[in-house]
């Protein structure tokens, strides 16, 4: 396993991280994972030398952050634990979003659960229009000065939302965000137009979830087919959204590559990803076992200069205004020799 630092922190991070959204019963439906399950995927995960945990309170309502906190135990301290705030945890009105309030009391309560005394990294789960991004800025700074929390990031922000909150830290003289967990993979990459470049510019580090486009690009479907037991199949759930048609198209160069690599599906898609500018570390997600072992090869997995350039040239979305104008204006203006 590798790591890299997490942003410009000193912090190092795992490339692949552990998501346990799939602990406890997810009211999507998308975990199941019990705590003997969970016991064997956070010991192999640590056996394979993964660092970084990631979890969310309202992930099964909570009961995720306390499965994970058992399962590591009294390993807590050798990893980076990372949670975020922002979903419903309660029936009141202010039991969800990025108030003082509620930032400070799920910290507390993610803690509690978590049974550890301090988060590695706190992540607000999503941009709050009702809140002041000052008054969540102070909150989350507050938490860090009183020792409860190491870093603070971001998830599910747009690139405007992430400036601002940047230029409002560096005004106070506050905490930084110095993470932004964003939907990242072959079929979803919408953030290479803004927030990579913000990301890079600023010294953000990027952590990708659904990596694998909510399981798609694993390969186990086909065109017309919705297998049972999946989220695409049963459920009827297309979640992350993407274009199918370029899905499939994707996925056939996916599968060949991976015939040529000697690997699987998921494990190119992953390997893929950590070709990207900015990524810290991507996200993986599994409700069984065997999943977990073949995304973990993933570390394993490098792919030819070749290999990606035709993977990036497949799936490269087309450039909107004005990235296209900036990119022909810019054309010719790279550092060097004037002559």
């Amino acid at each position: 396993m590798r790591y890299r630092r997490l942003g410009s922190t000193g912090l190092l991070v795992s490339e692949l991280c552990f998501g346990a959204m799939t602990f406890g019963d997810s009211p999507w439906k998308l975990g199941g994972v019990d705590q003997q399950t969970a016991d064997r995927m956070v010991g192999r995960c640590l056996e394979a030398g993964i660092n970084c945990f990631d979890t969310a309170d309202i992930y099964s309502d909570g009961a995720s952050e306390e499965i994970l906190g058992r399962s590591l135990g009294g390993r807590r301290g050798e990893v980076v634990l990372a949670t975020k705030v922002y979903g419903r945890m309660g029936p009141g009105p202010n039991d969800q979003g990025l108030s003082r309030r509620h930032v400070l009391a799920a910290a507390e309560d993610s803690l509690r659960r978590l049974g550890t005394e301090w988060l590695d990294l706190y992540q607000v789960h999503g941009f709050d229009p009702l809140t002041p991004l000052e008054e969540t800025l102070g909150a989350l700074d507050d938490l860090v000065r009183a020792g409860k929390v190491r870093y603070i990031g971001l998830s599910n922000f747009a690139a405007w939302q992430t400036m601002k909150a940047l230029a409002i830290s560096d005004g106070h003289g506050w905490s930084r965000f110095v993470s932004a967990q964003m939907h990242y993979s072959l079929l979803g990459r919408d953030i290479e137009e803004e927030v990579v470049p913000l990301a890079l510019d600023q010294g953000l580090g990027i952590l990708c979830w659904s990596p694998l486009s909510g399981g798609f690009l694993s390969g186990k479907y086909r065109s017309g087919e919705t297998p049972p037991g999946t989220r695409f199949g049963d459920r009827q759930l297309w979640f992350p959204p993407f274009d199918r048609e370029m899905g499939f198209h994707a996925l056939k160069a996916v599968e060949e590559i991976a015939a040529e690599a000697g690997a699987t599906p998921a494990q190119v898609s992953l390997a893929w990803l950590l070709t990207r500018d900015g990524v810290a570390s991507v996200i993986l997600g599994a409700r069984r076992l065997e999943q977990l072992e073949d995304n973990l090869r993933a570390a394993e997995l490098t792919l030819a200069p070749e290999q990606v350039a035709r993977l990036e040239e497949l799936t490269r979305p087309a450039a909107r205004y004005p990235r296209w104008m900036v990119e022909r204006q810019s054309a010719g203006r790279a550092a060097g020799p004037v002559s």
